[in-house]
């Protein structure tokens, strides 16, 4: 599970914000006799000074940590971190910051604007009772009190045991928010099944973009027999002229796609069937670092390529349907001229008979 590592640190005094990034900062990091052994191991091993730089750093596992000496200063920085989807997991918080807000508005306002961040308030005076301090903030699970001094271990311990706690919350909660799109992603795509072709493909579409959270895209399938040209399906946001540049431009990688893959600010997803090939290209999506999401996306991406598939064999036979039918009516009406010249023929007023009622059959099946 990958933990969210990212804490800001909100006190007026600097000497102490400093002192606890730093602390945090430096969080499991070895000690240069240990960094020295692994950086002879690594070169030993062939790996690049580059490759072992990164190894090493992954393994230290130090915080992501930004400090505030206000606590309105503060709440810019974590308000600007949820805007751009990198939020914090934690925000140690003092309590007394003159001249500006002091820790419970600065709590306050955060919680308006962050409702999963763990707030630590550190603080050595009882201004607030720890009750008056929840009921204010809201979402006490979330709210914790340290005060000082406070030893260096209890600050590790709880960026420890905050960070997983957030990482594991919103783990489960992203989960959760995936399985519903695939529901209705896959829903949509099964009640469209008895549409219109163009409204049908359409809504594939929109399952598709809706899981990726985009509203732009579009699909090709790949012709079959003599016709090995793409066909556009369908599109949402995107000019043919665009579309036909990019698949023009990228005909081998299409062809070649077999998985999801991510290319050209595009996220190009894989529609197979049987000997049915499609692609479907978003724009704009919001692809997840995880593998429980990419299992979703295959289930949608199979019952996509299903239907799709099975509205090609539909289409298919109805068109020949639909021959076999006139190629039947042009024989009847030869026959008619037929009967014209032997009035009195059984045989012939059987043969038309049948004749009419299997083209009645074929149109009847291509109408349903």
């Amino acid at each position: 599970m990958n933990i969210n590592k990212k804490v800001i640190i909100v006190d007026d005094q600097k000497d102490l914000r400093e002192q606890l990034a730093k602390l945090l900062k430096n969080a499991n990091k070895r000690n240069e006799t240990s960094s020295l052994v692994q950086q002879m191991r690594s070169r030993l091993l062939g790996k690049q000074a580059e490759e072992a730089e990164a190894e090493e750093n992954a393994e230290e596992g130090g915080y992501l940590v930004d400090t505030a000496g206000q606590g309105e200063e503060g709440y810019e920085l974590i308000k600007k971190a949820v805007e751009q989807k990198v939020p914090y997991a934690i925000v140690f918080l003092d309590m007394r910051m003159p001249p500006g807000w002091d820790g419970l508005e600065t709590a306050k306002k955060i919680r308006e604007v962050d409702k999963d961040i763990e707030i630590v308030i550190m603080t050595a005076y009882a201004d607030h009772d720890q009750k008056t301090i929840a009921e204010s903030v809201g979402v006490p699970e979330k709210l914790l009190y340290i005060k000082k001094p406070f030893h260096t271990e209890e600050i590790f311990q709880l960026a420890l045991s905050l960070t997983s706690k957030w990482s594991l919350e919103r783990r489960i909660s992203d989960k959760r928010r995936w399985l519903e799109l695939l529901v209705r992603s896959m829903s949509k795509i099964q009640y469209s099944s008895g549409f219109e072709e163009k409204d049908f493909q359409q809504a594939v579409l929109k399952a598709l973009t809706d899981f990726v959270e985009t509203d732009k895209g579009f699909i090709v399938a790949k012709g079959n027999g003599d016709d090995k040209k793409w066909k556009t399906l369908c599109a949402a946001k995107f000019e043919q002229k665009e579309i036909d540049e990019f698949v023009g431009t990228n005909n081998q990688r299409l062809e070649s796609l077999l998985t999801t893959h991510n290319f050209d600010g595009k996220f190009l997803l894989p529609l197979k069937k049987d000997k049915y090939f499609a692609v479907g290209v978003m724009g704009e999506a919001v692809g997840q670092n995880d593998p429980e999401w990419y299992k979703f996306l295959s289930l949608l991406l199979m019952t996509a390529s299903s239907a799709l598939r099975n509205a090609a064999v539909a289409l298919e036979t109805s068109l020949a349907n639909a021959s076999t039918a006139d190629k039947l009516k042009m024989m009847l009406e030869k026959t008619k001229e037929l009967q014209k010249d032997l009035p009195n023929s059984s045989v012939l007023t059987e043969l038309i008979a049948a004749g009419a009622e299997v083209v009645n059959l074929l149109n009847e099946k291509k109408t349903q």
